[in-house]
């Protein structure tokens, strides 16, 4: 096996920022942190070709060629339009499943297949870029990793960004809205506003110096199992019929979702999970500081209060919390303090952990999102993974496609999820779904392979 071949591809000329030296960067946008995805299809990639659609879209998103920058509490990218490090590596004696465990979205470790930053490399202030990029061809496929850094956006940012590099490659124009760069700064809140918000954003309660990050949350992993699970269409139309059935009153299907894990667990435990955190975009709100095609960070963290006991309960409290959060004047107070927060907290050299209370569940959701609408032209194909798994942090997605007898077949309305348990717990767990799966939930009257 040869070493990777490392080649850097800066973006077309003139981009659609020509003209100005930086993007700045409110307080809601210093997430400090990379995200690491992988895209595989069963199909190559043609080196060339993604350097000149990769330049075509940096044209688009010139502040991902940028670095990290902060004067004087100011935080900002510079639009240096730098080159950024696409490594592509041949393995092709080797099989893709020497590193993806099954189709599972989440997976334990993708380290092999990302692009890998120099020992002494920084970001803020320095020449790190905030993009980096590594193709892998396996004997069955090939798989393409991006790691992205939170500032340049949220995963809808993220995932805009990829189908437009998608199309480019496919040579098709995308007709997607150009993003827009403004972000709206907050105002400083009012030490009332500050008191009254603080109470609902304990994600943002702990943090640490940027260099102690890493052994805080190895520590905070090392007794976690990772429960993984699929429902299938049907199974979320019979739990959702089942909390929906002769009540007044909307729940999504997430919501029923939702409100059965949190039962799951506390059927589980001696200790019940009474508060559930609901990461979520705001994009669709109408409001003079949203703009929806921002690449940024549109995102709040949402609170339910004390939970009921029983499961339509938990439901209603998780779509109540969303309709309270989402009301425009309640939103941009709560934006108010966490930018704030943010930004005293970035300035101060730290990074916020997220560690986990014994009654919280956390929900961070990309079900919205297509991930594998990225797909390069190997449309049936086109899988998706990303790691990341802390206690209590419920993360559900959309199934990648399965393999059988040669032929790719989507698993159309299915979800993955996955949360980090207590080893101790995760056999229990896995026996409950499995039992609840045969009865509350009903078996499917095809042969679905669970």
């Amino acid at each position: 096996m040869s070493p990777p071949v490392v080649q850097y591809v800066v973006p077309k000329q003139p981009t659609i920022l020509a003209g100005r030296e930086s993007v700045d960067l409110p307080g809601h946008d210093l997430w400090l942190h990379f995200v690491d995805n992988v895209h595989a299809f069963d199909g190559s990639i043609d080196i060339e070709h993604f350097h000149d659609a990769l330049a075509s879209t940096l044209q688009m998103y010139p502040h991902a060629a940028g670095k990290l920058r902060t004067i004087g509490g100011r935080w900002f990218i510079q639009l240096t339009n730098s080159g950024l490090t696409v490594e592509a590596e041949d393995r092709g004696e080797e099989l893709s499943t020497s590193f993806i465990q099954g189709d599972w979205v989440i997976q334990d470790d993708l380290s092999p297949l990302l692009s890998q930053p120099p020992l002494d490399a920084i970001v803020v202030n320095s020449s790190a870029s905030l993009v980096r990029f590594k193709i892998t061809t396996f004997k069955d496929r090939t798989c393409l990793a991006v790691s992205w850094h939170h500032t340049l956006g949220d995963a809808m940012a993220l995932c805009r960004f990829m189908q437009t590099l998608s199309l480019f490659y496919q040579r098709v124009e995308p007709v997607f809205t150009h993003p827009t760069f403004d972000k709206h700064q907050f105002r400083t809140p009012e030490p009332s506003t500050s008191s009254d918000f603080l109470p609902l954003m304990p994600h943002l309660w702990v943090s640490y110096p940027f260099d102690e990050l890493e052994a805080k949350y190895a520590e905070a992993c090392e007794d976690l199992g990772n429960l993984r699970w699929r429902f299938h269409e049907h199974h979320l139309h019979a739990l959702h019929s089942m909390l929906s059935a002769n009540e007044e009153g909307y729940l999504s299907w997430h919501d029923c979702l939702t409100a059965y894990v949190v039962t799951l667990l506390n059927r589980s435990m001696a200790r019940p999970i009474r508060m559930v955190t609901n990461v979520a975009n705001f994009r669709r709100v109408e409001a003079h500081y949203v703009a929806s095609n921002v690449a940024g960070n549109v995102i709040q963290n949402i609170p339910t209060g004390v939970l009921p006991s029983h499961m339509r309960g938990i439901a209603i409290a998780v779509r109540e919390s969303i309709v309270r959060c989402r009301d425009r004047m309640f939103l941009e107070d709560w934006m108010v303090v966490a930018s704030d927060i943010m930004l005293t907290t970035a300035n101060a050299g730290k990074s916020f952990f997220f560690a986990s209370r014994p009654d919280v569940m956390t929900i961070n959701s990309n079900v919205a999102i297509d991930w594998c609408d990225a797909h390069f032209g190997f449309p049936d194909s086109s899988s998706f993974f990303t790691t990341g798994s802390l206690k209590f942090y419920f993360r559900p997605f959309k199934s990648n496609p399965r393999l059988c007898d040669g032929t790719w077949r989507s698993r159309r309305g299915s979800v993955d999820i996955s949360m980090g348990v207590p080893r101790v717990l995760k056999a229990k767990l896995l026996d409950r779904l499995a039992l609840d799966f045969e009865t509350i939930l009903y078996p499917s009257p095809r042969n679905t392979k669970l």
